[in-house]
């Protein structure tokens, strides 16, 4: 406690976005209701409507009518000014009224949306029984794209109308063939290729015609370009291998690449550059023009929420292509299936390991989930003793997750690069094996 008759003191004035400082003097026999007013004025802070709330800076309140002598102040102690807030009461209600205010107005545009889908696929029902599928699939797929094109906010369609434009093209293939050639593996790759083939001529024409997102166009783009790989395999002869096994084991094989590659990718397509920095003697306009656009902070940051959502929708359509084809070549069986699925797993894993965003990180760990059954349920049948070992090593690190998924976002960045070196092994392990289960070395050994 000061004995002084002046205290010196350092007035804050915290006024919203205003923020003033002053120093003054103030005799210690005053209180700060009688000095408060004049040090508005000297400072020239705003008038304010509320009474003045005065606190130390860690915010203990000061009493207004106290003299300072006989308050914690000493010389050089800050008093805080600023607006006094009263609290809001609680308001009792009984219990209807609580309920009626925890309840949270719905939003009813899904409903919406699913009331389209729903109305698209009883027109389907009702085409298909006079018409055949391929022309009662067209059909409907026409009547969605009209009522996308009258609303534009049910994007929801847009996936539904190229899922019928495949279906579509799939079935007039199908129709079209012999009876005999309805069981021949080439019918169903002609059907496959066709139905990529509509269905991104489709989507391209809702990309026109604005009727999609950029998460859901490249969804359906990578799930169309991922189904015309793997519909290679249909062609490959059957002595080779099982065109099934072939087909996932090809899609395995190019969704693995596209993980690692998807990044890079994304941010060609949304337009976005690495910043450079210019070399000696450079224009040092180089490092301004590196973001790839003329439309400032505000044109970057749209085309980083772009490539955002596009990294989203890729993400999220390769683990929809990625799934089956695991599960089909898990339920093939053998070492050689197990060893697949068992490098997909390391490869994806620790690429989504390094993920911070939900969409990619919880879609990648999946297809890692799926990837490890896979890699337990090729060792069933038929199984080896061998094969026990990495089953249980799976399951192993499965069970444990909860000890030490928390650990991984705290991991040295040395650990990170020695990830990066085991992801890009179990990239390259992946390839040969794909290859093996595809049939291409026995092409190769029919070949001599």
């Amino acid at each position: 406690m000061s004995v002084d008759h002046v205290l010196r003191l350092t007035t804050r004035f915290q006024i919203g976005t205003y923020l003033r400082e002053a120093d003054v003097a103030v005799p210690a026999g005053s209180t700060l209701a009688e000095v408060i007013p004049e040090i508005v004025t000297l400072v020239g802070a705003p008038r304010i409507s509320r009474p003045w709330l005065a606190t130390t800076a860690a915010g203990t309140p000061l009493g207004p009518a106290v003299p300072l002598h006989r308050t914690s102040l000493d010389h050089g102690a800050v008093v805080v000014l600023s607006p006094r807030h009263e609290g809001t009461l609680p308001v009792i209600r009984d219990a209807a009224e609580a309920l009626v205010e925890a309840d949270v107005d719905a939003d009813t545009r899904g409903l919406a949306a699913a009331g389209s889908v729903t109305g698209t696929l009883a027109s389907l029902i009702l085409a298909g029984t006079y018409l055949p599928w391929s022309q009662a699939l067209a059909l409907a797929a026409g009547v969605a794209l009209l009522l996308l094109l009258a609303r534009r906010e049910v994007r929801v369609l847009a996936p539904v109308i190229c899922l019928l434009a495949a279906g579509a093209a799939a079935a007039a293939v199908v129709e079209a063939a012999r009876p005999e050639e309805l069981t021949h593996p080439h019918t169903f790759g002609w059907a496959a290729l066709s139905a990529a083939a509509t269905a991104t001529a489709v989507l391209v024409l809702l990309i026109v015609l604005r009727g999609t997102g950029p998460r859901t166009a490249a969804a359906t783009a990578t799930l169309l370009g991922l189904g015309a790989v793997g519909a290679v395999g249909a062609f490959l002869p059957a002595h080779a291998a099982d065109p099934a096994v072939a087909a996932a084991a090809l899609v395995i094989a190019a969704g693995v690449v596209f993980t690692g590659q998807l990044p890079d990718l994304v941010i060609r397509v949304a337009g976005l550059r690495v910043p450079r920095l210019p070399t000696a003697g450079q224009d040092l306009g180089v490092a301004d023009n590196s973001d790839g656009g003329d439309g400032g902070p505000a044109d970057v940051d749209a085309r980083a929420r772009r490539a955002r959502r596009l990294h989203d929708g890729a993400a999220l359509g390769a683990a929809l292509a990625l799934t089956p084809a695991l599960l089909t070549v898990g339920a093939h069986g053998g070492g050689f299936a197990q060893a697949l699925c068992v490098a997909a797993l390391g490869a994806v894993a620790l690429h989504a390991s390094r993920h911070r965003q939900v969409v990619p990180a919880w879609s990648w760990m999946s297809v890692g989930f799926v990837a490890c059954l896979a890699g337990v349920w090729a060792a069933t049948d038929p199984g080896h003793p061998a094969q026990w070992v990495p089953a249980l090593a799976c399951a192993a690190t499965a069970l444990t997750a909860p000890l030490w998924v928390p650990r991984v976002p705290e991991v040295e960045p040395t650990t990170v690069v020695w990830w990066e070196h085991a992801e890009s092994l179990a990239l390259a392990a992946s390839l040969p094996l794909a290859a093996h289960l595809a049939g291409f070395f026995v092409l190769i050994r029919g070949l001599g």
